[in-house]
């Protein structure tokens, strides 16, 4: 490189850090188109750049955001925002507590335009530093292609878990850690290779029972906050895709029951009330305290000629996690008939006050449904309340809380309504949730050219313990052993 080029370089970085608010700006009484629409909204002091695209005819932008304590500005030679990490984590962490203006600048031909601000505040509340997802073709009918993979939350670094890549031919699924850490996490390998893995104590191996079971696998899985404990759901997925009209597909149960697996006897148990043949028993979920296993169920119907009929109840048994017993009785908590809806995927709060919930008009897998939002238990006084907040006129489907319950990661496709994405809102002590945010990239035209869905967003406090390497060994390695099973324990 040139030192003549090598100059020039410099001084246009030099004179972008520097540049003084442009004088003689024409105001305007609109907002700023951007991409991604947040005028206002709550976002932690620890997480990555909130960077924007400006969708106005402009060859340059300049950004000032001001701070009670701080000012952050820079001028881009686009029309796109892209802030480095650490001034960006500097600012936000000294105006953390308080509210940060943003005014946006463009510039057309050296004549530039000043729009109205718009603020975000910037809670004390941390989000964990770390979200596990599977990225997946939005239609779910492919697998060729896919993999689990780890985000850095206060910046743009993601690496991989496990993908087609390291194991071809395999579909990953399901990953669920034990009250937001790693060290404890369980998914299935399906196809190639298959199995349900277990990371233990930061160590990887497969799943095995000393006893003979009447099921060949396991599904959605759940982890007692001891973690000696993974309740799971077996479950008989299919889709249909319809050849008219415009829905895309639907997904649903030809049945499924509920069993416990005890990670240190590596042997399941379970009750008749929850492995019942007239009944579609799923998606469980202990309680904060151990105490409580929550579960969705609905009668048992011949599928798929009833998929538009059936729906979930939301239902709660006694767990006893020092005899690993399960309760006589099973509470109904919501029903259809309260609220003319199906609901499904039950996640507690880490207070045990709140439990949210996504209705749809029916089934138990929503992604599909447009109608299908977020709803919010509250535990103490039976209330249910939508997330209007949250929701949007496309679909919102899977959710998870952060570990100090500050946060919720949940699953949209209110972008275009073909892709989900993963958006954040924090949420109060009461309950109340704030206008979501979309999860960062340091790009802003990424989902342009991005052609993949986020699935199953997870908060992590942190990284992945084991390596893509180990758990290919581990699966490559493994073999099943005969399994037996009791319906009581």
């Amino acid at each position: 490189m040139s030192r003549l080029l090598l100059f020039a370089i410099l001084s246009i970085v030099l004179w972008s850090c520097s540049q003084p608010v442009p004088e003689n700006a024409v105001e305007t009484d609109k907002l700023p188109a951007i991409f991604p629409q947040n005028y206002k909204t709550t976002i932690p002091f620890n997480i990555a750049p909130i960077n924007f695209r400006v969708d106005e005819n402009a060859n340059r932008i300049y950004v000032s955001i001001q701070g009670k304590n701080t000012v952050l500005k820079k001028t881009f030679s686009n029309n796109k925002t892209n802030w480095p990490v650490k001034e960006w984590a500097a600012f936000l962490d000294k105006n953390k507590g308080d509210s940060i203006s943003f005014t946006v600048f463009t510039s057309e031909n050296n004549s530039w335009k000043q729009f109205q601000s718009f603020s975000y505040f910037v809670s004390p509340d941390p989000i964990d530093n770390y979200m596990f997802y599977r990225l997946i073709t939005p239609g779910y009918q492919t697998w060729n292609k896919m993999g689990l993979y780890q985000r850095q939350l206060s910046s743009f670094e993601e690496t991989t878990i496990l993908d087609n890549t390291i194991m071809p031919h395999s579909c990953m699924n399901c990953h669920t850690l034990a009250a937001n850490n790693p060290d404890n996490m369980v998914f299935h390998i399906r196809e190639n290779n298959s199995g349900t893995f277990i990371i233990k104590d930061g160590k990887v191996k497969k799943l095995v029972s000393k006893k003979e079971t009447p099921f060949k696998s396991v599904s959605f899985p759940y982890w007692h906050p001891s973690a000696k404990y993974i309740a799971f759901s077996i479950n008989k997925v299919r889709q249909v895709f319809p050849t008219e009209g415009t829905e895309r597909a639907h997904a649903f149960d030809m049945g499924s029951d509920m069993v416990i697996y005890d990670v240190d006897k590596e042997e399941y148990f379970t009750s008749p009330l929850l492995y019942a043949e007239d009944a579609f028993e799923s998606f469980p979920c202990f309680s904060p305290d151990g105490r409580s296993l929550y579960f969705i169920t609905a009668p048992a119907a011949p599928m798929p000629s009833e998929i538009r009929n059936i729906q979930y109840s939301l239902c709660r048994i006694d767990f006893d996690p020092e005899t690993a017993t399960l309760g006589e009785k099973v509470d109904t908590l919501i029903t259809p008939e309260m609220t003319g809806k199906s609901l499904t995927m039950p996640r507690i709060s880490p207070n045990g006050k709140h439990i949210v919930l996504t209705f749809s008009d029916y089934g138990n897998f929503p992604a599909y449904n447009e109608e299908a939002d977020l709803y919010l238990y509250n535990i103490a006084d039976s209330t249910i309340e939508a997330l209007d907040a949250v929701n949007s006129k496309q679909v919102e489907s899977y959710h998870s809380w952060s570990s100090n319950g500050k946060w919720l990661v949940f699953s949209s496709r209110q972008m275009d309504g073909l892709f989900m994405n993963s958006y954040f809102s924090h949420v109060d002590e009461n309950g109340k949730f704030d206008s979501p945010f979309l999860l960062p990239q340091k790009d802003p035209d990424f989902h342009k050219s991005f052609l993949f869905s986020f699935n199953l967003p997870e908060l992590a406090i942190k990284p992945m313990p084991v390596s893509p390497q180990q758990i290919e060994k581990t699966a490559k390695g493994s073999k099943t052993d005969k399994r037996t099973f009791n319906t009581t324990h």
